[in-house]
């Protein structure tokens, strides 16, 4: 087995004690008399941390516990999304399992609002507890590969990144998103699409085992033979019920050396864009993704396009292609090239802590045809948005092979997912960017056979998450009722128990 050392910068407490960092959490409990900081319960309602409660939580952990005092709570707290703008009570920066324990523990026993922290990619801004405790496992990484049976043990707080870069120079790969600095734990629990889901399936189909730290303090094994509910439930049904602490992930034999595709044509050949990329669904082979939709730049440029990737030469992307590229005329601007996977795993990347605001709606469709890309291409080219981009993204392949009760996410005849996202600086710009995605959305989403992918939902109500989960929703509230049946893990897309 091949060990992957992961390296990650940290405060240490002594850092935090020592420096000028030092006006800190952890500075502020000693000296004066005991108080209380208010936060939120896990059901909303306001309670109080005594200096003594934060003290017990900063000496059971090696990292740091920052409150709203410490110079370093907005770096903190901040996620790569800056529409999301939470702040919490306390965040507790673990470094290693036992810290996760311990702070999870500590939420646990004070009831507080919780949010597991890993990317910190989620749209909503689930992984930060707004008034609550966020339990940043970030700082929680490596991969480890068992090279002969072609398996990834990858800790909880890893990103997409850490997982390439160890899987991918050894000839092996798994599907894992397509942004380098996205958590593993956020994409391998809520489906994981990615540029190779179709020839190896989602990430969660890869997923042969989990260990899972509990709302009740147990830390379970869960794969096909053991806790095999949990498994179950873990495997698209997010963190409803726990903390992963450790993903055991399925590789496969892959050649690095992979054709990047992207086409730009004018706003005029809209329909026709979505029409061949439907067509193309229907013939292109498992290694080969693509997408297509209408994108308007910030500075009111509006085109179409159609890219993807192909597992493959390039000479034998461009002979499956061509045939349907001609009948497009000629592009604006093309690039199809033979590139390196690990690069191109990055080239949607952008910075770390995105600079522009992010709003997505999303909806599935098992059927597509020529009347939906005239209808879309006409709604899409006549409500030009500054920023905005109405895309349809390719699925089956494998992912359709696996069973619909197979797993938790029950959308296995998706042919294609639709994405509605905009982009903004100014946060006064906000409201009408959301309207303009919701409306978009409220256009498409009814042409389609229903569900939405949970890892972009904003904000669904439960007859939104009935319909995501659809014929599995049931099962999943029995195993909520198990393992989670006080609802702790309720910042999420979020499964209510009954009992």
């Amino acid at each position: 087995m091949t060990h992957i050392p992961m390296t990650h910068a940290r405060l240490s407490r002594r850092s935090l004690l020592g420096g000028v960092l030092g006006v800190t959490a952890v500075t502020s409990f000693h000296g004066r008399q005991a108080s209380a900081s208010e936060a939120l319960s896990s059901s909303g309602a306001k309670i109080f941390l005594t200096d003594n409660d934060l003290m017990d939580l900063e000496k059971s952990i090696s990292g740091p516990v920052i409150l709203p005092t410490s110079l370093i709570y907005d770096a903190a707290r901040r996620l790569w999304n800056p529409a999301v703008d939470h702040h919490p009570a306390v965040i507790a920066q673990c470094q290693s399992l036992d810290d996760i324990q311990a702070a999870f523990q500590f939420a646990r026993s004070h009831d507080i609002l919780s949010a597991i922290r890993c990317g910190g990619h989620n749209y909503d801004g689930l992984g930060m507890a707004d008034g609550g405790m966020t339990i940043d496992i970030s700082g929680f990484r490596g991969v480890e590969v068992d090279e002969a049976n072609k398996v990834a043990y990858v800790k909880g707080g890893s990103i997409l990144r850490n997982l390439d870069e160890a899987t991918i120079p050894l000839g092996v790969v798994t599907t894992a998103g397509v942004v380098s600095h996205t958590g593993v734990g956020g994409l391998a629990t809520g489906i994981g699409q990615g540029r190779l889901a179709r020839k190896f399936g989602y990430t969660i189909d890869n997923v042969r085992g989990v260990k899972v730290l509990t709302p009740d303090g147990r830390h379970l094994r869960a794969d096909a033979s053991q806790n095999s509910d949990l498994y179950w439930g873990v495997r698209g049904g997010g963190s409803n019920f726990g903390i992963v602490t450790e993903f055991e992930i399925q590789l496969y034999d892959f050649d690095p050396t992979v054709t990047s595709i992207s086409y730009t044509y004018p706003i005029s050949k809209a329909a026709d864009v979505y029409k061949t990329l439907f067509e193309l669904g229907e013939v292109v082979p498992n290694a080969m993704s693509l997408s297509g939709g209408v994108r308007t730049s910030g500075g009111g440029e509006t085109t179409c396009s159609l890219g993807g990737n192909y597992a493959g030469p390039q000479a034998e992307a461009q002979k499956i292609l061509d045939p349907y590229l001609k009948k497009l005329g000629d592009p604006l601007r093309t690039r199809m090239s033979e590139v390196d996977y690990l690069w191109l795993q990055g080239i949607a990347d952008g910075d770390l802590l995105a600079k522009s605001a992010t709003y997505y709606q999303s909806g599935f469709f098992n059927h597509v045809d020529e009347k939906i890309a005239d209808e879309v291409a006409d709604y899409a080219t006549k409500n030009t948005f500054p920023g905005a981009q109405i895309q349809f993204g390719q699925q089956a392949g494998k992912t359709a092979t696996v069973a619909p009760d197979a797993t938790a996410y029950p959308h296995r005849d998706t042919k294609f997912q639709f994405t509605t996202d905009v982009h903004w600086a100014d946060r006064r710009e906000g409201p009408a960017n959301r309207k303009f995605a919701d409306d978009a959305a409220a256009v498409i989403r009814p042409m389609g056979s229903g569900g939405f992918y949970v890892n972009l939902a904003v904000g669904p109500s439960e007859a939104d998450v009935r319909e995501a989960y659809a014929g599995n929703y049931n099962r999943l509230v029995e195993v909520k009722n198990k393992y989670d049946p006080d609802n702790f893990m309720r910042l999420n897309v979020n499964i209510k128990p009954t009992v």
